[in-house]
């Protein structure tokens, strides 16, 4: 058993074993750790992505286009993605869906943590205070929390490629993270790719041809579509109503 097995059976352990999303995440924290304190296993897994013998990690469309999915737990209980930045990488405050552990593999990883002043009744609002700047090195940790209590930003904080773990425990049935721009105060819904192509040839559809969108999405909208599809549809078929 390699060392990335190994943790997988720990974590699983671990969450089988933890009540309390605290208690998690301080032993998380610490198995992150240990995971990332020698590259050396996931080296080994970028060979074999070089050499076409694991591909799964690169076709899975997420949000962000630097994202590897290593593994998923078999019950769903947890995911681990890998995330390589190039030199001055950054992405963008955002939200979670539930609590996750994330650790440097490589170079280094600068962490922004924010606080929400507003109470989130403003469609799109937002207003925000930074609450915490940390650089982390190689098995060095931070964690997250769900929603507004998670909000945070990361960048590559050296001119090398840097290298993040991050494990996620999914609490929240939606399939979208919120991003957050302090300087224009506004909110945005974030989807995967595959989602997100949907969204957009139903918003497109409904610009060009409004009479036939109506009809198609009164259709589309049975009960296998997800809730959180369903009340992106439903907003477009307002739209047209109006």
């Amino acid at each position: 058993m390699d060392k990335f097995e190994k943790f997988c059976g720990e974590y699983q352990k671990m969450l089988s074993e933890e009540k309390t999303i605290v208690g998690s995440v301080e032993r998380g924290r610490q198995l992150v750790a240990e995971l990332t304190s020698q590259p050396d296993w996931f080296c080994s897994y970028l060979e074999r992505i070089i050499s076409h013998e694991a591909s799964a990690g690169i076709e899975r469309a997420g949000i962000w286009s630097n994202e590897y999915t290593i593994y998923r737990s078999p019950d769903k209980s947890f995911i681990v993605l890998a995330y390589i930045w190039e030199a001055g990488q950054k992405d963008i405050i955002h939200d979670h869906n539930g609590w996750g552990v994330v650790g440097t593999l490589f170079g280094k990883m600068r962490e922004k943590k924010y606080k929400r002043l507003d109470d989130g009744t403003k469609e799109e609002f937002c207003e925000l205070q930074e609450e915490s700047n940390e650089v982390l090195g190689p098995a060095e940790t931070t964690f997250v929390l769900p929603l507004n209590n998670g909000l945070h930003v990361m960048d590559n904080a050296a001119d090398e490629i840097a290298v993040s773990i991050n494990v996620y425990r999914k609490l929240i049935d939606r399939n979208y993270i919120q991003s957050f721009d302090p300087a224009e105060k506004k909110v945005t819904r974030l989807f995967p790719g595959r989602t997100l192509r949907e969204l957009l040839a139903v918003k497109a559809l409904a610009e060009m041809d409004p009479s036939q969108t109506r009809e198609i999405l009164q259709k589309a909208l049975g009960p296998s579509k997800p809730p959180f599809l369903k009340k992106e549809y439903e907003e477009v078929l307002q739209k047209l109503r109006a």
